[in-house]
């Protein structure tokens, strides 16, 4: 009876709150419809936010559906929106939805641009938490540039030091972030100048110059620093800033090696969660709990250290009833990535390979995540890099399956995760461009586009040329906003939201006949894997990996990059060395004679012809009789995999271009090479041919979309700091950031210049060179010069190709046998027979049959037309005569 008494009670309590609840939303309703009716916006939005944000927990859904019904008028309806905005940008953070919280701190800002409401705190709320968020993703340059834009316009407003001074610790933030820790301090000492202790500046910035230590491998200095910045903080009464620096002490002292201290720290920094921010700051909670997990790891307790990384990813929101992550609920962020990683270094401690592999695959998940969250180039290449330790992990891992199984299926994921490993970026602007070409382009959002990427070009190009002496600001601001536009076109067309799923079994079944050796390079050992005719045949570990890439780095600076004197001195040493990375690289492949080879290089291979490669060490005196790798194999390159399968001929011309500078700047004097190459090429094709003043880019870009070749002879290097490929027209420069995609692109470029395939190098992604950049506009296939050519052996073998393209050689094949020609040669000295002369151009892209047009041959015709005469003439004669 008193069980029912009980129950009764408790359903008539529920039952009365759940009235009273229904009740009060009912009045709120009410009032809401009242304050619309009198067409209150400003305390509509204002009603409706406390309404969400003092309710526990947060009504989040009910804060992100709230839409005014008109646009604001006064500007304390701008004001509003703006608060409206950034309170979803806030707690959407807090609720660890990091993207979602980007879009609308993004919404915000351009909203404050738009209407510029003078009185709003644009710096506290919206370009702090805006370039904070940039930061935990990964986007650097846009964070610092908001940044910068955050002091200026605090200086220009007279705001208190204090103020500026918290920006400039974000501003290190980003730099430390970046890996640029000189910037970062040099932030840090700038903000130190404006803030006092014990202020939360001061104690931010000490925390983050300590952090910045730690980076520096500074533990000890790192430690002290911190120390100090606790007592300073014994009075504090702002728990946030006392738990970020007993998680950086904790920090310290576990890059000390000191768990005793470090667990101390780490558990003084959770008592202040448990007591201040349950159910919020989720990130900070996430990395005490990882940084705890990492010292029970370093103590050897993988169990206790798994235990803690399980409630990172609890509080981060991406596991399941029974604790496991689950797949759908993963999301780009940084700890996330981390705490995977840490798993997986967990189960490797406890002798678990499989999961392990299975944590680090889940990381690398997280980060696509990140990553096609970008459209900036750059931004990407850097992501590439810092997580390409990651795939040499799972590859590894995966490798050590296979040798233990012997199941050729693992070799499928070791391709594919070498695949994920290289020209990604690259592989994102061929689709884009791709998609841009069908793309509406009338759309006021691509013509804004198009606006904005001209604008940058220009100014880029003024600062290159010295036309600008000092950096022009406005490139990063355009910068900044056509990332904004682009993202705009993401959401609003479907077809610009590729991710690059790898079907590693429809690539091998689509390429071409032969082999292709695939190589990815890591830190500590190197992977060749050898496909032979569509199907994976093979992966070698090569363990070696630093002691190989020193070697391949000096052999292509000594030999080739730096000209070709040490060639000349020094050919013995140079055969052997040859001979030596020959044997590394290739010699577990068993190459047969004839054999077509597609390579596809990765790091600093990416400088290294294979051609020239020495396949004996049975050294001669005579360069002639040299086993030169070509002598066996035709070779030819690809970025990747994926972008060899993108890009096909959308020329259907027979047209051939020629753009030829046959004199140097301020010179008339003909450069005698490019002349004879231009006259030797003019003999064998019908086309068109440019010279020097007739060559600008105006020319180009016409040439490109109406000729099925485009040859471009000129000079050609890498200018400013950032090294950016160049082409020279003598009165003018083609950069590589100009290029810009058309509806026809040619089958082939043939850049007969010099270093048109050398560039940065983008760890994890390639070399970032004008063929590659050839590449991205559509082009199938590029033939480029990895070092300064020799003007000669350039010209000859050039024109050669030629002529084997008209044979029916593919491009690929043609570039073969024009080098095989000069190798056949008789020539006034054995010296020119040396690598460095005939192995500068290489062939880039897809293989694939060309159509020209040759040259008419006018004597030829003549004299068929003189015999036609003689011959009715004859034929008159007779007929006179016999009638």
């Amino acid at each position: 009876m008193r069980s029912v008494l009980r129950y009764s009670i408790l359903t008539s309590l529920f039952l009365f709150i759940g009235f009273a609840v229904f009740a009060q939303e009912k009045q709120f309703q009410r009032k809401l419809d009242s304050l619309k009716a009198a067409d209150n916006l400003a305390d509509w939005i204002y009603d409706r936010i406390d309404y969400a944000t003092t309710r526990t927990p947060t009504n989040l859904n009910f804060l992100l559906t709230t839409q005014p019904w008109r646009k604001a008028k006064t500007e304390d309806e701008h004001y509003a929106l703006l608060s409206l905005l950034n309170t979803k940008g806030y707690y959407q953070l807090l609720a660890g939805n990091i993207l979602g919280s980007i879009g609308s701190y993004e919404s915000a800002y351009s909203y404050y641009q738009k209407n510029k409401i003078a009185s709003y705190e644009i710096v506290e709320y919206t370009l702090k938490p805006l370039s904070n968020n940039y930061t935990r993703l990964g986007d650097y340059e846009r964070a610092l540039y908001l940044q910068q834009i955050a002091i200026n316009f605090l200086i220009q407003v007279k705001d208190s030091p204090e103020n500026i001074a918290s920006v400039y610790s974000n501003m290190a933030i980003s730099y430390r972030a970046m890996g640029k820790l000189n910037e970062a301090e040099n932030s840090v000492n700038k903000g130190l100048k404006l803030a006092n202790p014990p202020t939360q500046a001061y104690i931010m910035l000490n925390n983050i110059l300590a952090d910045i230590f730690v980076d520096k491998g500074d533990y000890l200095a790192a430690a002290k620093l911190i120390e100090s910045n606790l007592l300073k903080q014994k009075n504090s009464n702002n728990p946030y800033w006392l738990m970020g620096t007993y998680t950086t002490a904790g920090t310290a002292y576990y890059g000390l090696k000191n768990a005793e201290k470090a667990n101390y720290y780490i558990n003084q920094a959770l008592q202040i969660v448990a007591k201040n921010f349950k159910g919020s700051r989720l990130r900070e909670q996430a990395n005490i709990y990882t940084l705890r997990g990492k010292v029970k790891l370093m103590q050897n307790q993988p169990l206790l250290a798994i235990a803690d990384f399980r409630k990172t990813l609890s509080i981060l929101k991406v596991v399941g009833s029974t604790g496991n992550p689950i797949v759908s609920k993963i999301y780009g962020e940084n700890k996330l990535i981390e705490v995977f990683e840490q798993m997986a270094n967990s189960y490797l401690a406890l002798n678990k390979p499989n999961e392990a592999f299975n944590y680090i695959k889940l990381a690398l998940f997280s980060a696509d995540k990140i990553r096609n969250e970008f459209v900036d180039n750059q931004t990407k290449e850097r992501l590439q890099a810092d997580f390409k330790h990651l795939t040499e992990k799972a590859i590894n891992l995966a490798y050590e399956r296979y040798l233990l199984t012997k199941n050729k299926d693992i070799l499928h994921g070791i391709l594919e995760l070498a695949e994920h490993s290289k020209a990604r970026t690259l592989f994102d602007q061929i689709k884009q461009n791709q998609q841009s070409l069908i793309a509406n382009q009338k759309d006021s959002l691509f013509m804004r586009k198009q606006t904005i990427e001209r604008a940058i070009i220009y100014n880029e190009k003024q600062e290159l040329e010295n036309k600008n002496q000092k950096k022009n600001t406005n490139t990063d601001s355009l910068k900044f906003y056509l990332a904004l536009v682009n993202k705009q076109i993401k959401q609003k067309y479907n077809q610009f939201n590729f991710e690059d799923k790898i079907n590693i079994k429809k690539l091998l079944t689509n390429l071409p006949k032969g082999r292709v050796i695939e190589y990815f390079v890591g830190k500590k050992s190197i992977y060749v894997i050898d496909i032979k005719e569509g199907k994976l045949n093979e992966v070698f570990k090569l363990d070696n990996s630093p002691s190989i890439l020193a070697t391949v780095k000096d052999f292509t600076s000594s030999y080739f990059q730096n000209g070709p004197s040490e060639m000349l001195n020094t050919p013995k040493k140079f055969h052997q060395t040859s001979y030596r990375i020959y044997q590394q690289l290739l010699a577990k492949i068993n190459l047969k004679k004839g054999e077509k080879v597609i390579i596809i290089p990765d790091e600093v291979l990416g400088y290294l012809s294979f051609d020239g490669l020495i396949t004996n060490g049975n050294y001669k005196s005579s360069i002639a009789t040299w086993p030169f790798l070509i002598k066996y194999n035709t070779i030819t390159y690809a970025f990747s995999l994926q972008t060899l399968s993108l890009n096909k001929v959308r020329s259907s011309t027979k047209e051939f271009t020629g753009l030829f500078i046959n004199h140097q700047k301020n010179n008339n004097k003909p450069l005698k090479a490019v002349q004879a190459e231009a006259e030797a090429i003019k003999k064998q094709l019908n086309g068109n041919f440019f010279f020097n003043d007739e060559v600008d880019t105006k020319r180009f870009n016409v040439a490109f979309e109406e000729s099925t070749v485009l040859h471009i002879g000129t000079h050609a290097y890498l200018s400013g700091k950032n090294q950016q490929p160049t082409l020279d027209f003598d009165k003018e420069q083609l950069f590589l950031f100009e290029l810009a995609a058309k509806k026809h692109a040619p089958a082939l470029v043939v850049l007969s210049a010099c270093r048109t395939a050398d560039g940065l190098l983008a760890n994890g992604e390639g070399i970032i060179s004008l063929s590659r950049g050839f590449n991205a506009l559509g082009t199938p296939a590029t033939i480029a010069g990895l070092w300064n050519v020799n003007d000669i052996a350039a010209s000859v073998i050039s024109s050669s190709l030629y002529k084997h393209i008209l044979a029916g050689k593919s491009g690929g094949e043609a570039l073969h046998h024009a080098k095989i020609d000069w190798l056949n040669e008789t020539h006034s000295s054995d010296a020119l027979y040396l690598p460095y002369y005939w192995d500068s151009l290489v062939y880039m892209g897809s293989d694939q049959q060309i159509e020209l047009k040759p040259a008419t041959n006018w004597r030829l015709i003549a004299g068929i037309g003189i015999g036609l005469i003689a011959l009715c003439g004859l034929y008159f004669i007779l007929k006179k005569k016999f009638s």
